[in-house]
Order: C-alpha cells, then sequence, then structure tokens
C-alpha cells in the first residue's frame, strides 16, 4: 500500500486535522485522500502538495495510479493538452464552454483528462482556439511539460505556511518581488536577512537556498590591519541583526556599534571578547582586523552596560 501522503504527513508533525484546517477540507476528506479512496481535485491537489511540501506532478502521480480511465468513446481524444492550447490562444474556458454548448465544468474535466473530448466538439472547439481540425486531437492528447522542481526558496517559505503576498507585507517588498526570488533572481542582502527571520532560520541556509555567496569578509583569512570596519558590518548583517540588536545583546547604546562600524572607534578587549563570541568567532580573532596603528590613534570605547557610544 503506497502511503506518500501520509509518510510526508507524520514527517511534517502535522494530523489530518491540521492539513484538513489549511485546505479548510474537513478532516475524513484527508484521511481518504491518503487512502486513495477520493481524488482531490485539482485546486485542492495544488494545495496538499504545498501543505506537505512535495512537488504537485509527485502528488498527481500519487491518484493517478488508481485513477479510472477518461470516460467517452475509444476514439475520442484526451483533453490533457487543452489548457496549455487555451492559455497559448488567450481563450478562457466560458468562451469555450459558451460556444459549445457545454457547461464550463465540462471544459475542465476535458483539462483534467476526467473525461474525453468528444469528436463532434472537436471542429467548433478547433475555430475558437484557432488551430487546424486535422490536427487538434494531437494537441489535445499532448501532455504539458512538468513544472520545473520546487525552488529551495520556496520550499522554506512553503513550510511556514505563508503566501508570497504576506511574505512581502512582512519585509517591505512586493508578492511579484518575492516570486522572482523564488524563480531563481538573486535576493539583496537586506532580503536574505529579512526572509531569515520571517523563515526562522540562519541567514546562511537563506543564502545558500537563493544563490546568493558569503560576502568575502566572513572568511577571516581574509582580514587585514584596517578591515575592523567593515568585518563588523558583515558579520552583523550575515547574522542577520540589526545595530539596535547588537547593542541590546550586552546593554551598549547602538551609537557605540555604530561608532565601531563606522571607524570612528573600536572596541575596547573586553568588548571585543563579547563580539567573538556573539559571532562564534575564536577568542582573539578580530585583532587581526584591527587597524595598525598606535592605541591612541583611535579612540577605543569601554562600551559599558548603558553607554551612550
Amino acid at each position: 500500500m503506497n502511503t506518500l501522503l501520509r509518510d510526508h504527513r507524520l514527517r511534517r508533525e502535522l494530523t489530518a486535522l491540521d492539513v484538513a484546517q489549511r485546505l479548510a477540507v474537513h478532516p475524513a476528506s484527508v484521511l481518504r485522500w491518503e487512502r486513495r479512496e477520493r481524488l482531490p481535485g485539482p485546486v485542492h491537489l495544488t494545495a496538499l502538495a504545498s501543505t506537505l511540501s512535495l512537488d504537485t506532478t509527485t502528488v498527481a502521480a500519487f491518484f493517478d495510479e488508481v485513477r479510472p480511465a477518461p470516460l467517452g468513446a475509444p476514439d475520442d481524444p484526451s483533453g490533457v493538452g487543452l489548457r496549455e492550447l487555451r492559455r497559448s490562444a488567450q481563450v478562457e474556458v466560458r468562451t469555450i464552454a459558451a460556444a459549445l454548448g457545454v457547461l464550463p465544468s465540462t471544459v475542465y474535466n476535458w483539462e483534467a483528462g476526467r473525461v474525453r473530448v468528444p469528436a463532434a466538439h472537436l471542429p467548433g472547439l478547433a475555430a475558437v482556439l484557432g488551430v487546424p481540425a486535422d490536427g487538434l486531437p494531437a494537441l489535445l492528447s499532448r501532455r504539458p511539460a512538468p513544472p520545473a522542481p520546487t525552488s529551495a526558496l520556496r520550499r522554506l517559505r512553503r513550510r511556514t505556511g505563508l503566501s508570497q503576498e504576506r511574505v512581502a507585507q512582512r519585509i517591505g517588498t512586493t508578492r511579484h518581488r518575492v516570486g522572482a526570488w523564488e524563480r531563481g533572481e538573486r535576493p539583496p542582502l537586506w532580503a536574505v536577512r529579512r526572509l531569515a527571520r520571517e523563515y526562522g532560520v540562519p541567514v546562511a541556509r537563506v543564502a545558500r537556498a537563493s544563490g546568493v555567496a558569503p560576502p568575502p569578509l566572513l572568511d577571516v583569512r581574509r582580514w587585514g590591519p584596517g578591515d575592523l570596519p567593515e568585518v563588523l558590518v558583515a558579520l552583523r548583517e550575515w547574522s542577520g541583526l540589526r545595530q539596535r540588536d547588537v547593542a541590546d545583546r550586552h546593554g551598549w547604546h547602538p551609537t557605540t556599534v555604530r561608532s565601531w562600524e563606522s571607524g570612528r572607534a573600536r572596541p575596547s578587549p573586553p568588548a571585543r571578547v563579547l563580539l567573538e563570541e556573539l559571532y562564534g568567532l575564536p577568542e582573539g580573532s578580530l585583532l587581526a582586523a584591527y587597524p595598525a596603528v598606535s592605541p591612541g590613534a583611535v579612540r577605543s570605547t569601554r562600551a559599558p552596560a548603558g553607554s551612550a557610544g
């Protein structure tokens, strides 16, 4: 017995009720789908795949194993290629339904492959789509190419249950931009940091998922005298922290952190140790980036609790 859906639900620590609430169906429907006693429609199939972090094609194949053969005469063509033809011709379902004298649900059934397209409707359908009638059966029977694999960045979003629109609102951008990042466009570093915060994962994980390379100054071996301001900025931004976040960790004032990152001052030895602990660095590693000047040339801030910087 194929237990694909049940296995993935349990792996995500979801109950049938959890899934049902996300899809706005009864929990019994979820259990029947898992046993393949019932077959979901296209909308629920897509939502189910998203909830379980599976590709739609994988879930569709799970149900296709028990799906009955399409109804209709043996010589009637399948309509699985109709949706692609219709979209290429920019024709709506209701336009086809009105032209052929059928219900819109019938057209959707043709597109889903649940019912074959009656041969009597082929001439009228060809006219609506603007294609030759003799070549229409082959075009209708052509299965669409499987969708591209779900990107790692999209999977991170889906595991949180957030929509693109909701993510865009939270990080201060547009839904179209979030979609572009999930399709392969590289987001800026500020977006990587905010996405990591919303998805509850390290910044590095979002960066890997979106193809963003770490800043060179994250590599301790590249640090040289005078790099301290840029190093502190790179470490903080890659950690997904604001200057205020760094200050609040140890009771510093944000202007103190700002002075370090601008090069107007440098952390005292105790503050340096705390920064190295914050960013997971070996003790003393930041010294390689300190200015190679005399101690009096650059002011060192002690940064006690409540310091004004």
